[in-house]
């Protein structure tokens, strides 16, 4: 995987230096905060100390796309500010912070952005207006095209300052999309549908992808041979074959070290779940019953195994061990109940279900399969849930508006179309290093 050039460092001098102990200790927004209680928060312009005009209103832009689409936040509107436009406070000896509590902002980002010579400079603080204190301060480097990832990695230090847990928005989702021939192919896009680019050839069928857990490869099947293969490629580099057994071979997912691929195979008859290592070896097979086991997916530890089977006669989530054994199904109504994916923690599985009237939506349950919620209704089908790697967001493909890749909140709040044009089968990465 291409790494992106750019340095971030936390400024060590004068007010930015240390946080007051009981701040950090502070969560200013429960993680199970209902959306409809949000945090008021103001943004500013950045102040330009030298060609970058258009920079000092992207980075903002970016970090408060980000925050809305959290759901924790409401923004000050720009012209209900009291500071001049034209103000240069950034630190907190300079910030008249009797101008933003009069406004009632509870949380303040401010902060400045220099460009020469191609290369970017932004410092970025956070502020809490009514302690007049600094919350955290960062400084990044880089170049022009590195500016959206600084400015998530703020956006994830501005959830970490104040929920207790980072941010998901330096992250990628890779997704399948049609091709202008008409075939489908594997694209990888930031969370927000941004930086999008394809890494399969549009003259086949890819589809269903998934990232390794470091997010510099991802896993697919490909009719690029003639029958569904499954190949692994790394991001900006080569595409390699890693079956060639003229099965079908669907629904690749790495194990949390990344050393070994589970997936679903006909290689005997019947689709049944395999383990094979990376470079395609076949190490064990799992299942060995009657009907179609599909979508295995390893629990965060690597101590059991989600999937779907038809053992039961519907196609049911199921649990077992990573040698197969201790199998336990998870799920007892609905007719057809697939694509299960563990939360970050392994305390949730999202999955898909088909209702009584025949769409598709997405639910969650505990990991013992109890405790059933339902987070999306009456809006086309929703199918393919992946969490972020805060587990505050699921990733999921919905027909409302045409097939194209979404996320929500956990509770299946605030949902927002995140890929540019059509998108399905979606997963969402791990956080970028």
């Amino acid at each position: 995987m291409k790494k992106i050039c750019f340095y971030f460092l936390l400024l060590v001098l004068g007010p930015w230096s240390t946080v007051p102990g009981p701040l950090l200790a502070r969560i200013y927004i429960p993680i199970d905060q209902p959306s409809d209680k949000k945090l008021p928060m103001a943004i500013t312009r950045l102040v330009n100390n030298g060609g970058a005009g258009r920079e000092a209103e992207t980075i903002p832009a970016i970090i408060q796309n980000d925050l809305e689409i959290s759901s924790y936040f409401q923004f000050i509107p720009p012209e209900a500010f009291l500071e001049s436009e034209d103000s240069n406070a950034v630190t907190a000896e300079a910030i008249n912070f009797d101008l933003w509590t009069a406004i009632e902002a509870q949380a303040l980002i401010k902060g400045s952005v220099e460009k020469a010579k191609g290369r970017v400079t932004v410092e970025l603080r956070l502020f809490d207006p009514f302690l007049k204190q600094l919350l955290v301060g960062k400084q990044y480097r880089g170049s022009e095209k590195d500016l959206r990832a600084m400015a998530h990695r703020f956006s994830d230090e501005v959830m970490l300052a104040l929920t207790g847990i980072l941010g998901p928005f330096n992250s990628k989702i890779t997704y399948t999309a049609p091709s202008k021939r008409g075939n489908k192919t594997i694209h990888v896009m930031d969370y927000d549908g941004f930086n999008d680019f394809q890494i399969t050839h549009p003259k086949t069928i890819s589809l269903g992808s998934k990232f390794s857990p470091d997010g510099s490869r991802v896993a697919f099947t490909s009719y690029a041979s003639g029958t569904p293969e499954i190949y692994i490629a790394e991001l900006g580099g080569r595409v390699k074959q890693i079956t060639a057994n003229g099965a079908t071979n669907i629904t690749p997912a790495f194990s949390p070290d990344g050393g070994t691929i589970i997936f679903s195979s006909s290689v005997k008859g019947d689709p049944d779940i395999w383990i094979m290592n990376t470079a395609g070896r076949m190490i064990a097979q799992l299942t060995n019953v009657y009907g179609v086991d599909i979508s295995p997916l390893f629990s965060p530890d690597g101590s059991r195994i989600l999937f779907s089977s038809e053992r039961v006669g519907n196609l049911h989530v199921q649990t077992m061990d990573p040698s197969g054994g201790n199998i336990t199904r998870l799920t007892f109504v609905g007719k057809f109940n697939d694509t299960p994916a563990f939360s970050p923690d392994g305390t949730k599985i999202a999955f898909c279900g088909r209702d009584m009237e025949g769409f598709f939506d997405i639910f969650v349950m505990n990991a013992d399969g109890s405790y059933i919620q339902r987070l999306t209704r009456g809006d086309g089908d929703n199918t393919h849930p992946s969490w972020s790697a805060d587990g505050r967001f699921i990733t999921f493909a919905s027909s409302r508006a045409g097939e194209a890749v979404y996320i929500m909140r956990f509770d299946g709040e605030n949902p927002a179309q995140v890929s540019k044009g059509f998108g399905s089968l979606p997963w969402w990465g791990p956080r970028l290093p």
